[in-house]
């Protein structure tokens, strides 16, 4: 049975990391929305904080719904 998809960054980002602990995955996400065309003007994304916003990149926590351990 195939599993859902776990964890998603936004266009033109990478992953780095990631670290895998008992309940959660840290994910350093890198070069949000840097695509060609991109600009401060015209941003292919908003992430992390939303429309207006300047893009940067972050580190995530990511953690299942129902409080279980990774990959269980």
């Amino acid at each position: 049975m195939p599993r859902p998809q776990f964890l998603t960054v936004p266009t033109g980002a990478e992953t780095c990391g990631p670290l895998v602990q008992d309940r959660r995955v840290l994910v350093a996400v890198q070069h949000p929305g840097e695509i060609d065309g991109a600009s401060v003007g015209k941003p292919a994304s908003t992430w992390p904080d939303g429309p207006g916003k300047i893009v940067r990149p972050a580190v995530v926590a990511v953690w299942r719904a129902d409080g279980r351990d990774i990959g269980s």
